[in-house]
């Protein structure tokens, strides 16, 4: 009777298999990370957006608009009334402006209050994860509005930029993660 000898992979035969292996992984791992820093930088680009969209449905429906709290200050104080390089969304407002129906409003529609000092937390990208913050500037008439996020890049290269403009019309030369 002849008897079966499959003793299974010869050392030679695995050490050569884990060299194939890792050669692939170190091709591989540069291009993976890329693409995940460019889906967090896509992320981050909705948000903007999300943000933007929230801000302009609470800023134009009238029962937010005149609801007798500091509703209208913050729309057409801060919000839409941005004629320097932008401002922090989440800048020191106190709990008055945080319990104002607009903010409130927006915190509804987005799940989140991009007005609270931790908004920082929905950002995805880097460097915007660590040091970012949501921003808006307007146009030259301050009718409309942009969201950016200060100290990032919209390429996915993991730099750190920040916008040096004024207006909207800016936004198109910078290399910051915006939406308009």
């Amino acid at each position: 009777m002849k008897k079966d000898k499959n003793a299974g992979f010869s050392l030679v035969e695995l050490i050569i298999v884990i060299a194939i292996m890792a050669i692939l992984i170190g091709i591989m791992a540069p291009q993976l990370i890329k693409y995940i820093e460019k889906t967090n930088v896509a992320a981050d680009i909705e948000l903007c957006d999300s943000v933007r969209e929230a801000i302009e449905i609470a800023a134009h429906d009238p029962a937010i608009l005149y609801a007798n709290d500091k509703s209208y200050d913050m729309i057409y104080g801060d919000i839409y009334n941005v004629a320097e390089s932008g401002h922090r969304l989440d800048k020191s407002y106190g709990d008055v402006w945080l319990d104002c129906a607009f903010s409130k409003e927006v915190e509804e529609i987005l799940g989140f209050n991009p007005f609270a000092s931790d908004c920082h937390q929905y950002m995805k990208s880097s460097p915007a994860r660590t040091s970012g913050g949501l921003m808006c500037v307007t146009n030259e008439e301050g009718t409309d509005i942009a969201i950016f996020i200060a100290h990032s890049d919209i390429s996915g290269k993991k730099q750190d930029h920040e916008f040096e403009g004024t207006y909207i019309s800016d936004l198109d030369d910078s290399k910051v993660i915006y939406s308009k």
